[in-house]
């Protein structure tokens, strides 16, 4: 789970989380950042950067995949 401390008006439920990580998992930031957006109340600076931040977690995790299928 992320440790993000962008101010929200309104917390993400889980179910609201867990769509936008399908969403980003999808590749879909448009998606991602609309699902934010609605769910949050808040602005799309906060959005973007809170769908950048799903996003940078995302490659990190694969690099690290990859890097041990390399061995």
């Amino acid at each position: 789970m992320l440790n993000l401390s962008i101010q929200m008006k309104r917390k993400l439920k889980p179910e609201e989380h867990e769509e936008i990580i399908r969403a980003v998992a999808a590749g879909n930031r448009v998606k991602a950042t609309s699902i934010y957006l609605s769910a949050t109340e808040g602005n799309l600076t906060e959005a973007q950067n809170f769908i950048r931040t799903l996003f940078d977690e995302k490659r990190a995790v694969q690099s690290q995949e990859s890097a041990k299928k390399r061995g």
